[in-house]
This record gives structure tokens, C-alpha cells and sequence, in this order.
């Protein structure tokens, strides 16, 4: 993200027994005729020992992931390092070391430590593919954090699924991403379904507004979270003006906000990440009809990237966020392993750093309780086993608050905050654990 170390070898002896060759003596007679020279044998050779052989890695039974004695437990990551979002991907990969560090300073599993084999998810379906084959090809491979956005997740979930490798994703929060059907597929991101009807409720009856706007980048998240926005919206008797999908990576979206601005709303909403977010709240300056228009982004934007970009632009606009219940002394102390080791501060890269730190901690303690050491010191390690234990867990003490999974993988602690731009910074004004 390795092969894995070879098992101790025997030396195998071999003893060569020496071959003595014996002439027989011819009696006195006669001077006879010399007889014709008979075609001599080579004499054989003395047997010479065979080189050592490291021993081979014992065959696991299907479904069975063993690990020999000096071996690591090696848990795949998939982190969206490239693409639309990379600061909040590689945020997500580092949140996921320092619990790998936690687990083996607390000494892994019976002697046995971890190892994380992280790949480039890119937030992306297809690069999810890609990832998600490469961690299936590998029978080393016990479980998987990740994907980090809804679209690399639903490539990683039917190999993942068809592997029966569990996965437990801290930041896809597409509804899809559980589900009845799906066993190995579990979250401690809270889902959309409930950011949207949050955020919808936030606009009606906080903000008091009755006309809006929804925009979204085409990906399974934005899309997916602008969906439900528009259908809570209307449910609460809101007016939806437009549903307008533009695409990751778009730069210009004047064409889209003129058309929006004909109807004059009062809010436009957008499902997205934070390069999008930021240039559409700046472009909407532009646009004579939305000049006074507020804007509504989520989780996918709430990064400094979107500051930082946005500029002035951004004061007053709004952000949600599917938050933890942060738990402060687990906070603190692992931002102080995160700053010493990384050299910054998290949440100058993104916000589910915490969530991934709780994604692993989820996997790690549910190895605990399946692995078993063989006779010959293996560690041992039934992925289906594994895969009913993470979706047992319950009351397990992380970052993010009391986790505890329901019977589709929904395990999440916390609720929906809401933010607005204030002098260059996110300050809470609705939601989850607002103190006033």
C-alpha cells in the first residue's frame, strides 16, 4: 500500500554414503592379445547438501486471513489523495495513521501489529474500482477503511462485498453506501438523508425563507445531498426554482446562475466539494439577480480550501457539517500525536479526521475479539467472523462519541451542524451541540 515475511526454515541434512569401486585382479596366464578398451563409467558424484528453503507461508482456508509469527495485520485504506479534494483525503489517511500507531504502541494483537496499506481512492468511482480489485487480489488484506467520498465508495462496495472484506467508510454519506443487503458495508459518517432534511429545516424555519435554488456537482454525493434538500424543502411547503447538476471540475458557472436568477431566489443550495462551492459563491456576485442571494454548501465544502478560495466572498455564506459527538479529552490528545507527527493542525486539511482515527479503532477492536493464534503462532483471522463483529459493535468509546452500529451499518455518533462565514471562519449558528 508487501509480501509478507517467510516462515523460519529448517535446515534439512543430507548424508551422502561414499561408493567404492573395486578393480578385479586378472590371473597369471599367458601373453594374450590386448583386449579392445572398454568405454569407462564416470565415477558418481558425492550427493552435495541442498540449498536452504524458507519454508512457505501456510495456506489459509477460504475466507481466512493467517498471518505468520513477525507478520503484520494489514488493514487497506482507501483515501480520495488526488482529485476533487485532496487536502481533506489526506487529512482522512493521517487520522487513519495515528490510530494505527495507538493500536501497536498498545501491542496490536496477541504480539501481532498493524500495518496500513494505503491506496489513492481519488474520489472517484472508477479509481474505487481499481482499489477496491487491488485490495481483493490480496489475501493479506483483513479489512478495509475507506472510501473517502460516495462515489469512490460505491466502486469499492460490490468487490469489497463479492470478497467479503468488510469496509467501514469515515466520510461517504450517500444513503445508498448502506443497506439491507450489504453486510460488509458499514460508516461511522452520519448519512445525507439526515443532513438534507437538517439543512432543509434550517432555511424554512430558521432563516424563515420560502424561495431556493439547488445546484449540485453531478457526483453521487452532491447530487444525492442536493436531492434530498430539494424534496425536504418542498415537503416543509418551500418553493424549488431550479435543480441545476453542473460537473467536478467545472470553472465557470455564470450560464447556470443566469438562468437560476431569473426566478430571484433567496438561497441557492449546493451539493459539492469546496473548489465548486468557493467559485460559484464568487461568481454569484456577478450575476444581477443574486447579489443579495445567500448560499447553502455541505460537508463536501466545509474545509479551509473553501475559505481560502472563496476569499471575501464567503462572509455570510453557510455550511453544514455531519459532526461527531466530540469527546475533548480523546480530541486533545489526539491532536497533539497528529500535530507532532505531521506538523500541522487537522483542521487545516479537512474535517473527518477524527471520524477516520474512529474508523480504524471500530475495525481494530473487532479483530481483537475474532483473531486466534494456531499451533503453529499464527495469527489467525476469519474475515466472516469479522465482518458479524464489526457489525455488533456497541457502546465502543471513540473520538467521535459512543459508537455503536445498527443492523445496516450505521455507526455514527452525533448530528448536522450548521456554520456561516464570519471574518474568514466557520462559527456554528444551528444545529448539533450549538452552545449559545
Amino acid at each position: 500500500m508487501r509480501p509478507l515475511p517467510h516462515l523460519p526454515t529448517r535446515l534439512v541434512a543430507f548424508s551422502a554414503a561414499c561408493v567404492l569401486l573395486a578393480a578385479c585382479a586378472v590371473p597369471t596366464a599367458a601373453p594374450q592379445p590386448p583386449a579392445p578398451a572398454e568405454p569407462t563409467q564416470p565415477a558418481p558424484q558425492q550427493p552435495t547438501a541442498a540449498p536452504a528453503q524458507p519454508a512457505a507461508a501456510p495456506t489459509p482456508e477460504p475466507g481466512k486471513v493467517v498471518i505468520p509469527p513477525g507478520g503484520k495485520i494489514r488493514i487497506g485504506g482507501s483515501f480520495a489523495l488526488t482529485g476533487p479534494i485532496p487536502d481533506p483525503g489526506k487529512d482522512i489517511r493521517q487520522g487513519a495513521e495515528i490510530a494505527i500507531d495507538d493500536a501497536n504502541a498498545a501491542g496490536g494483537v496477541n504480539g501481532f501489529l498493524f500495518e496500513l496499506v494505503a491506496e489513492d481512492g481519488a474520489c472517484s468511482g472508477d479509481q474505487g474500482t481499481v482499489v477496491g480489485n487491488k485490495f481483493a487480489a490480496d489475501p493479506t488484506i483483513v479489512a478495509v477503511t475507506g472510501g473517502t467520498c460516495s462515489g469512490e465508495t460505491f466502486g469499492l462496495k460490490p468487490i469489497l462485498q463479492r470478497a467479503r472484506i468488510p469496509f467501514v467508510s469515515p466520510s461517504a454519506t450517500n444513503p445508498a453506501i448502506t443497506s439491507a443487503d450489504c453486510d460488509v458495508c458499514n460508516r461511522v459518517a452520519l448519512s445525507d438523508a439526515l443532513q438534507g432534511e437538517v439543512d432543509a429545516e434550517f432555511v424554512y424555519k430558521e432563516l424563515g425563507l420560502r424561495k431556493v435554488a439547488v445546484m449540485h456537482d453531478s457526483s453521487d454525493y452532491g447530487k444525492g445531498v442536493a436531492e434530498i434538500f430539494r424534496d425536504a424543502f418542498i415537503k416543509l411547503g418551500g418553493e424549488v426554482t431550479a435543480f441545476e447538476g453542473a460537473k467536478v471540475g467545472d470553472t465557470d458557472f455564470r450560464a447556470i446562475l443566469t438562468r437560476i436568477a431569473t426566478a430571484e431566489p433567496e438561497l441557492l443550495f449546493f451539493g459539492g466539494y469546496s473548489t465548486e462551492a468557493a467559485l460559484i459563491t464568487q461568481q454569484m456576485k456577478e450575476i444581477a439577480g443574486l447579489q443579495n442571494t445567500k448560499f447553502l454548501g455541505t460537508d463536501g465544502a466545509y474545509t479551509q480550501q473553501y475559505l481560502d478560495t472563496a476569499g471575501s466572498a464567503a462572509e455570510g455564506a453557510f455550511m453544514s457539517y455531519v459532526a461527531g459527538d466530540t469527546q475533548a479529552d480523546k480530541l486533545a490528545a489526539f491532536r497533539e500525536k497528529y500535530i507532532a507527527k505531521f506538523g500541522i493542525e487537522p483542521e487545516k486539511l479537512g474535517p473527518f479526521h477524527a471520524q477516520s482515527y474512529d474508523s480504524v479503532l471500530l475495525i481494530v477492536e473487532a479483530i481483537k475479539k475474532v483473531a486466534q493464534l494456531d499451533a503453529a503462532g499464527n495469527l489467525v483471522i476469519d474475515r466472516e467472523a469479522l465482518i458479524k463483529a464489526i457489525r455488533e459493535t456497541k457502546d465502543l468509546a471513540g473520538i467521535t462519541g459512543t459508537l455503536t452500529c445498527n443492523p445496516i451499518g450505521e455507526c455514527g455518533a452525533g448530528g448536522v451542524q450548521v456554520f456561516t462565514v464570519e471574518n474568514g471562519q466557520f462559527k456554528q449558528v444551528y444545529g448539533f451541540g450549538l452552545k449559545r
